[in-house]
């Protein structure tokens, strides 16, 4: 049977107090209406509230859902809330819109840290939906996302009874009790003194995305789940059993079957219904479907019930084909060119020469050298291109023994890459396909570099940057990376590299260029990583998805000068890639070599945005300050910011796009620059980024 304890308990201090039911002031939702032009949240709610911010649900003991936030710690940038699913029915999307001062450049790894870190938390987040009892008593139970893999953190009782009182305050529809999502959290609940309610009990199945989909069973627990996901061991070929309901799965799969329910608008299920993926609840699934585990199947989630049964490669491939998206082409590679050519040497001038500099160079060399050849040289740093023949060469030269189901062989790694793409076995199986792009990773690290192409780079080094003892950077250029249509941010590697260290006649460290690194940075091991990196499961598992041909996948390199002591780094768009429509330029700087992108838990960049008018920075809205400087201080200062801006405008007019957006987007620039150790800018990546209007 369902469970209800309700039991009278103190108002906890531990949550700020918002808006409550009464109060005439304008809170955050209310600014954001203002702003937008639409609802899409409430601090207070009542009956006839719940009823326009929530939903009407089809599952079986439950009548309306929706979602809220609350505040886990004093400095929470927002109060209590109830989200208006009709407008927004993630978190990530609705923090992105409607605050998008504090949250416009959230992406999905920070906002699971936001949420569900214990030492980091900053809200209690989850749905809250609108249950029928048994007896027709209705009861609104919400339930705290958390990481389910460890005791040590998940939610405690105080935090329930906490979040209880203050959600309580603000929410006055009817009566409220927490949800627990798994086993942990009933642990955690047991003897606690805050209103339970099990939406579990006498339920044992039930579908969220009621279809049919083909993949590779694979069966996790939160904590082996957790593991998988920073591995990239499961993609959109496999079909997901998972212990427990999860936060979230955002790398596409084929299908997910949970042993606890799930709410009608959880991430999970938002997507899958997304991606028109089988979507559904079934008791004890872990343990139920164990016999599955690895075998390629077809799945149904039916209205009623499950159906599994085995599939055949060719139908699953068949039905892989029609999911993904339209197929994205890449450039021919062109094997013609042999010298390594200078950033301004590389011709730009026209459409022509710069779709020949891709196919040669790729993309990220050919950006980066027809920028430089359009900004002045201040701005710039050294730097040369490795083109793809010596990829092609090395692949075609080396030799390994290698197993590919029929017993070691001797072949060649573009032979090895041939045979892989054909065999349907490890298009089909991606735990089969990990394991063996893994080897040839490892093989690609353990090839030999031809010694002329070694004498080559030494005499380019020493022209290009003076001594053996400056470090540079080796950069993935491929042509499947820093395009319009897919973009392949992350995918690759890069590492820095040593001349010295070739020339020092020992294999001991530390570098030559830089006595922090304990290893020598050689230049044949700098080259051979960036190549490897061409066949990382996670390149491969992206490439796949968008359909790419991975035949024509090849990689170049940029090699250009590793800048030490930064004094910041920044990344500039020349638009709000997650506002549809905004012009200013949107600029996330942070303090010497500390990440932008991905920043680490509890650190977060300076954000800025600029308005431009005739190409000089007009208006300077300063959003947030960097975690890592007291209130009031700033990475960058006004005149730096108004230099970048007129450099940045400038850019916008002379980089040239010859690609023409899709209909309903727009082309931005990604750039990437850094201020020096003496205060002046340079850039170092620009790329093509299209937005959604």
């Amino acid at each position: 049977m369902r469970r209800l304890h309700l039991f009278p308990l103190a108002l906890l201090a531990a949550c700020p107090s918002g808006p409550v039911p009464g109060d005439t002031e304008p809170g955050p939702c209310d600014e954001a209406e203002a702003r937008l032009g639409e609802r899409v949240c409430m601090h207070a709610v009542d009956a006839a509230a719940w009823t326009a911010l929530s939903r009407p649900t089809s599952l079986i003991d439950q009548a309306r859902t929706g979602k809220y936030m609350l505040p886990a710690r004093p400095d929470a940038r927002l109060p209590t809330l109830v989200m208006d699913v009709n407008a927004h029915e993630l978190h990530l999307s609705f923090l992105r819109a409607a605050f998008p001062d504090q949250f416009g450049d959230l992406d999905p790894l920070a906002y699971e840290v936001m949420i569900t870190d214990p030492a980091r938390r900053e809200f209690f987040a989850g749905p809250l939906t609108e249950y029928v009892a048994a007896d027709g008593e209705h009861v609104f139970g919400f339930t705290i996302w958390d990481p389910q893999t460890d005791p040590a953190s998940t939610v405690t009782c105080e935090q329930f009874r906490a979040a209880h009182a203050e959600l309580a305050r603000a929410f006055t529809a009817g009566p409220l009790a927490v949800v627990p999502s798994g086993e942990l959290q009933r642990a955690a609940l047991a003897g606690c003194d805050v209103p339970q309610y099990d939406a579990a009990a006498a339920i044992d199945y039930e579908a969220y995305t009621a279809t049919v989909g083909f993949g590779t069973v694979r069966r996790y627990t939160p904590a082996e789940l957790e593991q998988a996901t920073a591995r990239a061991a499961y993609g959109f070929q496999d079909i997901l059993v998972l212990a427990e309901a999860p936060l979230d799965v955002e790398r596409p799969i084929s299908g997910a079957v949970t042993g606890t329910r799930q709410a009608e608008l959880s991430h999970l299920n938002v997507r899958s219904a997304a991606r028109g993926t089988p979507n559904c609840y079934v008791r004890d699934a872990h343990a139920r479907l164990a016999a599955w585990e690895g075998q390629l199947v077809r799945l149904s989630c039916g209205k009623r019930d499950l159906e599994v049964e085995p599939a055949t490669p060719e139908e699953a491939q068949a039905w892989w084909d029609a999911l993904r998206p339209e197929p994205v082409e890449i450039p021919e590679p062109d094997l013609e060119a042999a010298a390594l050519v200078g950033l301004l040497e590389l011709p730009t001038a026209t459409a022509e020469e710069r779709s020949l500099g891709v196919r040669r160079h790729g993309a990220k060399g050919r950006n980066l050298a027809a920028l430089y050849q359009r900004i002045p040289a201040h701005l710039q740093i050294p730097g040369f291109l490795v083109p793809f023949r010596y990829y092609d060469e090395f692949m075609r030269s080396q030799q390994w023994l290698v197993d590919l189901g029929d017993g070691p062989e001797p072949l060649s790694l573009a032979d090895t890459v041939t045979r892989l793409l054909a065999d349907p076995q490890f298009r089909a199986d991606p735990a089969l396909r990990r394991a063996r792009l893994e080897a040839l990773y490892e093989a690609i690290r353990d090839g030999s570099c031809d010694p002329a192409l070694i004498e080559a780079l030494e005499a380019e080094l020493l022209e290009v940057f003076g001594a053996p003892d400056v470090m540079v950077r080796f950069r993935s250029s491929s042509n499947a990376e820093d395009g319009l249509r897919f973009n392949g941010a992350g995918l690759y590697e890069s590492t820095s590299a040593c001349l010295a260290d070739d020339l020092d006649a020992d294999s001991a460290g530390p570098s030559r260029c830089d006595p922090r690194e304990s290893d020598e940075r050689g230049v044949c091991r700098a080259m051979k990583k960036v190549w490897a990196s061409l066949w990382l499961p996670r390149a491969f598992e992206e490439r796949e998805w968008y359909g790419i041909d991975h035949a024509k996948a090849a990689m170049g390199i940029l090699v250009d000068l590793r800048v030490g002591d930064e004094a910041a780094n920044m990344v500039v768009f020349t638009g709000d890639p997650n506002l549809a429509g905004d012009r200013r330029l949107l600029v996330n700087a942070q303090l010497g070599e500390l990440e932008v992108v991905s920043p680490d838990p509890g650190t977060w960049p300076e954000k800025t945005r600029l308005t431009l008018e005739g190409g000089e920075v007009t208006t300077i809205d300063r959003v947030r300050g960097s975690s890592e400087l007291p209130e009031g201080e700033y990475v960058l200062g006004d005149a730096q910011l108004r230099e970048l801006g007129a450099h940045m405008a400038a850019i916008e007019a002379a980089f040239p796009i010859d690609d023409a957006p899709p209909e309903g987007a727009t082309v931005l620039l990604d750039t990437e620059w850094k201020v020096r150790a003496d205060q002046t800018l340079m850039i170092k990546q620009v790329r093509p980024f299209l937005r959604g209007e």
